[in-house]
This record gives structure tokens, C-alpha cells and sequence, in this order.
């Protein structure tokens, strides 16, 4: 008969624990891949757009933390930032 033993107690801690750090690495690869992306944005020559991008970074990182480490704001925020490029000119 099988019983529950404290190694499988604490398995179940350390998948809880992994997993918090596969999404908070997740979302930093995210977050750092928008800074680059801003600064490909101001070195086009549009500083101040890029600074708001990076503004919408943080706050996109903040966003996907409370949404348990989604990286879908940061992405949208960057995209969104980039068409306004596009569009500016």
C-alpha cells in the first residue's frame, strides 16, 4: 500500500516553485526583448516614442506578473508601439 510520505509532499512544493520560475523567466526574455526593440525604435530617431514603449514595458511586465506571469502585455504594448512607428513615420 502506498503511502504519503514527505518526499511526495514536497514534489508538489517544488513543482508549485518551478513553475513560478518558468513564468518569471518568461516574462523577463519578454521584457528585455521590448527594451531592445524600444531602442531599435529611438536610434529611428523617435527617443520619445521609445520612452513611452519602455514606460509600457514596466507597465506590461506589472500586468503579466498579476496575470501569473503572462507575457501577452508586454507583447501587445511592444506591437502596439511599433504600428505607431509606422504610422508616425
Amino acid at each position: 500500500m502506498a503511502e504519503k510520505s514527505e518526499a511526495s509532499v514536497e514534489m508538489k512544493q517544488h513543482d508549485e516553485t518551478y513553475q513560478g520560475f518558468i513564468h518569471l523567466t518568461t516574462l523577463t526574455v519578454a521584457f528585455c526583448i521590448s527594451v531592445v526593440v524600444m531602442l531599435a525604435v529611438g536610434n529611428a530617431g523617435a527617443w520619445g516614442l521609445a520612452g513611452f514603449g519602455v514606460f509600457l514595458a514596466i507597465v506590461g511586465a506589472v500586468v503579466g506578473f498579476v496575470m501569473n506571469g503572462s507575457p501577452i502585455p508586454i507583447a501587445v504594448f511592444t506591437l502596439g508601439v511599433l504600428v505607431l512607428k509606422l504610422l508616425i513615420g
